[in-house]
Order: C-alpha cells, then sequence, then structure tokens
C-alpha cells in the first residue's frame, strides 16, 4: 500500500519586505522575513514552528495560506499548487475561494479577532454562509452544534464578545475556523494570550477537534515545551530559516543545534527540585534587515569558528527524520 502525500508541501518559500526609511524605499535593501524555507505537514498531523519572537514564524503562517503574497517559493495544497493562482482571472477567483474553505486560521489575540459589534453566531455564520457550508435556514444550529463541540453553552450563539473571558473567545474563535470544515489550519499563538489554567483546556479541545475532524495543523508557538506536547514534528526558524527539524520528542530530547538547545535551556523546570541548565544565547538577535553571513546564529553561538563565520550551514540527517544545520554536528 503507497504512503499517503502529505496535505501541505512547501518548497523555497519566500517572503521578503523593502526597507522604508523615512519617506524613501531603500533599494536594494530587503528584510527576509522567511527566507527559503522547504517543509512538508502530513495529513491529519501536527507541525510545530517554534523560535523567538521577529524570526518570521506568523510571516510564513499567513504566507502559506496566501494572506500576504510570497515573494517566491511553491506552496501545494492537497496536489494544487497555490502560488500560481491568478486571483484577477475569474475561474481561477473561483478556484481559489473554494480553497479558502480548507484552510483556516487561528490568530493570536482572541480580544482582536472577534467583531465587537457582532454576536459570536453571526461571526461563526458570515462564513458558513459564504462558502454554503450548509443551506441558509439550518445555519444557526450548525453555528450552535460548532460552538457547543468547542466547550462554549448554546447561548454563546446569541452572546457578544465582551460577555466572554479570553478563554471563551478563543474557543469561539476556534469554532469560527473549524465551521468551515477545513482541512488545514494554522494556529499562530493560539493560547499566548491566556492564563496557564484555561491553556491546556483549550489545546487539548483542539486535539479532541482534531481526531473527530481529521484536522491537520501548522502550530506557531516561542514555547517549545507546549509545542512538543501538542505535535507531533517540530521544526525550530531563526531569522527566517529552519536551522532543526524531527519528531517533537527527538528534537526536544535530543536537540542538536545550539540555538533549540538554548531554547530549551531558557524552560522553566517542571519538577520541584529539577536543576536548571545553563546554556545562555549570547548577544541580541540580529536585525533581518542584516543577516549575519555564514551561520545565521554564529554571532550568539558560544561555539562559534571561523567556518560558521563565512559558510552557510546546510541541513543534514543526524538521525532517521532529524535533521539540522549546524558546522559543529556530525552527520
Amino acid at each position: 500500500m503507497s504512503k499517503e502525500s502529505p496535505l501541505i508541501e512547501i518548497s523555497h518559500l519566500k517572503k521578503y519586505y523593502s526597507v522604508s526609511n523615512g519617506f524613501f524605499t531603500s533599494k536594494g535593501i530587503a528584510l527576509k522575513a522567511v527566507d527559503d524555507v522547504s517543509l512538508t505537514v502530513e495529513r491529519k498531523h501536527s507541525l510545530g514552528i517554534v523560535g523567538e519572537s521577529g524570526c518570521g514564524k506568523s510571516t510564513m503562517g499567513k504566507t502559506i495560506l496566501r494572506l500576504i503574497e510570497p515573494s517566491g517559493g511553491s506552496v501545494v495544497f492537497d496536489g494544487q499548487e497555490l502560488f500560481n493562482v491568478e486571483e484577477k482571472r475569474f475561474m481561477e477567483q473561483k478556484k481559489i475561494q473554494s480553497l479558502r474553505k480548507e484552510m483556516a486560521m487561528v490568530f493570536q489575540d482572541p480580544y482582536s479577532s472577534l467583531n465587537p459589534h457582532m454576536t459570536i453566531g453571526d461571526a461563526v455564520k458570515a462564513g458558513v454562509l459564504r462558502h454554503k457550508i450548509v443551506p441558509k435556514e439550518e445555519a444557526p444550529d450548525y453555528c450552535i452544534e460548532v460552538l457547543c463541540s468547542c466547550g462554549l453553552e448554546k447561548e454563546a450563539y446569541s452572546s457578544y464578545p465582551n460577555e466572554f473571558s479570553g478563554g471563551q473567545r478563543q474557543r469561539a474563535v476556534i469554532a469560527r475556523a473549524l465551521a468551515l470544515k477545513p482541512k488545514f489550519v494554522v494556529c499562530d499563538e493560539p493560547t499566548a494570550a491566556l492564563d496557564m489554567s484555561i491553556q491546556s483546556q483549550v489545546l487539548n479541545m483542539m486535539l479532541d477537534m482534531q481526531e473527530q475532524m481529521g484536522l491537520t495543523y501548522l502550530f506557531i508557538s516561542h514555547n517549545l515545551q507546549v509545542t512538543r506536547a501538542f505535535c507531533d514534528e517540530i521544526a525550530v526558524m531563526y531569522l527566517g530559516k529552519i536551522v532543526e527539524r524531527g519528531k517533537a520528542d527527538e528534537v526536544y530530547y535530543h536537540s542538536a543545534h545550539p540555538y533549540t538547545k538554548a531554547l530549551i535551556a531558557s524552560l522553566p523546570v517542571s519538577e520541584p527540585g529539577q536543576k536548571k541548565q545553563e546554556r545562555k544565547i549570547m548577544n541580541s538577535i540580529p536585525s533581518m534587515t542584516d543577516v549575519p553571513k555564514g551561520c545565521r546564529f554564529h554571532t550568539r553561538c558560544p561555539y562559534a569558528t571561523e567556518k560558521c563565520r563565512t559558510e552557510e550551514p546546510r541541513l543534514k540527517e543526524i538521525a532517521p527524520g532529524h535533521v539540522a544545520a549546524c558546522h559543529g554536528i556530525a552527520g
């Protein structure tokens, strides 16, 4: 029996921005938010993208969905290339609109993700009606069913966002995304704005919905600990590049790249009396408009050599399915 193809295939994805200097745009200077990233996301699996703020994680997620336009590369979704779809032509516009319902996004801030002047029911129903998920007369009951499946009471349908807590709002945001019956959901720091006590509840609900609906997640987070618990695989991102990737437990417990090791060492200890690792990252993160030559991490790496300063490392396999980009790793 042949293996099923990945749901998402990302090849050499790039997103560059021209740098503005006052009233003028500086020609020849680009902010490389996403720089030649290639990844696959298996069907009904979760791929976590982790890294510090500003490393390009959220930009990558939005570019994959064409919420912002790419500068280069290719994204194949369920066998269909997304980036050669010209929305100016009517037929092609219909094609990409038909794909919109199959790809959804859950944003970080549940407070700004919902229109305060719309009821939760209207917010969820808008997409359901636009994409004709169910007949119009069935939409209210369908939306209530989805809200309840995401852990809210049926009264939420006629309530406004200001009547809810942050955790309840995020459940509503997730319900709005899942109401379209998508195959693929980009989750951009979906629990970062929530209290710790609520985070696990929302994540467990998302895992339950993944099992029920056969969802595929791209899970964006700065927290490697949460990502390990939620995802099947992890890709570590630094200054627009993937520096390590592999099965979640493999990356977490057998990290190879100095940057990944430092991220793990910065996590709080999970048990009383457990000794905390000391592996500090030197200096501050460089500007993405002035990316260091060679290995991008060499300005902050305590193990950097002359080769690291002049030659960019390639991703190489260090264990089955586990790759990292570091000159100091044998592979």
